[in-house]
């Protein structure tokens, strides 16, 4: 029993030591895994919100762009489009010109054309009057004198027609106002007669003038204003007789030298005249 009892106590059994993965480490390794596989759908997320970004920028670059191109056509149309007006209303003023230019140049014609017709008439008066004075001397001239027959062959030959407006374009020169005078104003009242003043007025047209000194120095002694000499009409007539188709026929001479109109009265009368200048 003593033996026993101080035999040696036996060794405890060892303790079994588990060498392989917790479950902690697996959670650990679950845990890491899933930390690693979000970062990486975070960076993913990232790059694809990068890429949408840089594709909306560039998207909304070129929409810009294409935008700006636009408004530039658009300004570039509407400059046009304002050059275009302004050229139109250039071209507007320039036709209203252009009418009224043609309506001055169609009133002008109309114009020309009155006084056309009223020369024609004019013309064709003279004419009239020189058919008959040659009527007249060939059925007159047998039953004439001599003298008289003479006066009328030396009217057809030398002189022409005219109208009294006519006989207002050449100066009146100071010959043969005398004779009968009955307003006493230094012209005859045959002279008056063939010029149209008042035989019984000085001043016919009551400008306190008196005729004869208005005449002569180139004034209407029947108005206002001055005589309507035309030197182009006094330079075809020099050296002719002129038989004023209106009043007694009187009978005007155009001197060749001065260009004035002498008063030779009437037919009758003109050789007798005609002697004397």
């Amino acid at each position: 029993m003593d033996d026993m009892s101080q035999a040696p106590p036996m060794a405890p059994a060892p303790a079994y030591t588990y060498t392989g993965p917790s479950q902690f480490d697996y959670k650990d390794r679950q845990i890491h895994y899933e930390i690693k596989k979000r970062h990486w759908q975070r960076w993913v997320f990232y790059g694809l919100i990068s890429v949408l970004f840089l594709g909306m920028t560039v998207y909304i670059v070129k929409v810009y762009s294409d935008n700006l191109k636009l408004v530039n056509d658009i300004l570039a149309v509407n400059q046009n489009l304002k050059i275009t007006v302004a050229n139109l209303t250039e071209s507007e003023k320039k036709l209203v010109e252009r009418q009224r230019q043609i309506g001055e140049l169609e009133k002008s014609i109309a114009d020309n054309q009155a006084i056309l017709d009223q020369k024609t008439d004019d013309l064709k008066k003279a004419t009239d009057e020189q058919t008959q004075l040659i009527n007249k001397y060939q059925n007159f001239k047998v039953k004439l004198g001599s003298a008289d027959a003479n006066i009328y062959s030396f009217l057809i030959n030398f002189s022409t027609g005219v109208s009294a407006e006519d006989v207002a374009k050449i100066p009146l020169a100071e010959y043969n106002f005398g004779g009968e005078d009955t307003d006493k104003d230094g012209l005859s009242n045959a002279i008056e007669s063939a010029l149209g003043t008042d035989t019984s007025k000085k001043d016919s047209d009551g400008d306190s003038f008196e005729d004869k000194a208005e005449i002569l120095a180139g004034y209407n002694p029947l108005g206002k204003g001055k005589l309507p000499i035309d030197q182009t009409f006094i330079a075809l007539n020099k050296g002719l007789i002129l038989i004023q188709v209106e009043q007694n026929k009187e009978a005007w001479y155009v001197s060749p030298k001065d260009g004035q109109r002498y008063f030779l009265g009437s037919p009758a009368d003109v050789l007798t005249e005609i002697e004397k200048l």
